[in-house]
């Protein structure tokens, strides 16, 4: 039998860390060795005790759900004793710190590895990603509108301003003891927050503008709604040529993601509920020919294909495992 891999989690007491717990659970080829949590410490899960920190020693990788600019501070002991982290963080994922400091309003905690981090997309990285030691894990809302754009920009199908509306679910924020996120607040209601100020915008932006080969500008407007789990996109963006036809975009769409696991690209409108629980990412490209314009559909799970699953598929790619392990269980414990 395949020795297992020793995983270490830590932040496990947030949405992310408990989805990313569920997923390591069921994973067959991991042990689950340290698990740490500061508002979690000194409670049993399973038969391991959650500690204040993780003990690198008793890890071969090491998954960090911290909040932004805490993951940074560790993440170096971490790496100069020798382990593979995957970072669920912001902190890692923008390559000039400068953009980090303006967008997350703080100073890089470790610039210096910012050159060392692969970012963890597999449907643009895989090959990277198979060779790093420090994997920056995408963004819930970055992940649906890069998946769900990178054709066309690689293409060369759409201009370089690119508009995002986004709905993500009330798990989204996180565990925050805040008026706007009470069930009053939030249900049976819908409201933006931070248009055009998000931080995942520079994230969209680098991404796209290495796929594109060349400067990609978004105008981002997320929205909170009153659900649980899940991200639902609109992108649009002008076509290059007004002669493009949906069956070329078609084409283009399906090639790109035709060796990948889990993004599909749909004939009809997708649902949110056709990926909760899953890591799937479904994408619906459709041309409008009146307007000139390219609308794409794209739905993840915020938690999982926005989160611990994708972090999971790195982990898969990273120790030549089978991308689809600890994956193929339906989650959606909220």
């Amino acid at each position: 039998m395949k020795k297992k891999i020793r995983a270490g989690l830590a932040g496990a007491n947030g949405y992310v860390g408990t989805e990313l717990l569920s997923l390591l659970s069921m994973h067959p080829n991991v042990e689950i060795s340290e698990i740490s949590g500061a508002s979690s410490a000194g409670r049993k899960i399973g038969n391991k005790i959650v500690k204040n920190e993780i003990d690198p020693a008793q890890c071969d990788a090491i998954f960090a759900c911290l909040p932004h600019g805490e993951a940074g501070k560790i993440v170096p002991n971490w790496l100069k004793a020798g382990k593979v982290v995957f970072d669920l963080s912001a902190d890692f994922r923008l390559k000039n710190h400068k953009n980090y400091d303006d967008w997350y309003h703080a100073k890089h905690p470790a610039p210096g590895l910012l050159k060392k981090a692969v970012y963890g997309m597999p449907e643009t990285n895989s090959e990277k990603i198979k060779r790093a030691d420090l994997i920056a894990c995408p963004g819930c809302y970055t992940t649906a509108t890069i998946l769900g754009m990178l054709p066309a920009v690689k293409k060369g199908l759409v201009k370089s301003n690119i508009f995002v509306s986004a709905v993500s679910g009330t798990s989204g924020a996180g565990k925050k003891t805040d008026l706007s996120y009470l069930f009053c607040e939030v249900n049976e209601n819908l409201s933006a927050y931070s248009p055009l100020v998000h931080r995942h915008t520079p994230e969209m932006e680098q991404e796209l503008s290495i796929a594109g080969g060349k400067k990609v500008s978004v105008s981002f407007v997320p929205h909170l709604g009153p659900f649980n789990r899940g991200i639902y996109a609109t992108i649009t963006a002008d076509l290059t040529d007004k002669k493009i036809t949906q069956d070329a975009v078609n084409k283009a769409y399906l090639k790109e993601f035709s060796h990948d696991e889990f993004t599909v690209v749909r004939d009809e409108i997708p649902h949110l509920k056709d990926v909760r629980g899953t890591n799937y990412c479904h994408i619906y490209p459709l041309v409008d020919a009146r307007g000139g314009r390219l609308v794409v559909i794209s739905v993840v799970d915020n938690l999982v294909k926005g989160a611990a699953g994708q972090a999971v598929e790195c982990f898969n790619l990273r120790f030549g495992l089978n991308k689809r392990a600890g994956l193929n269980l339906k989650l959606g414990w909220i």
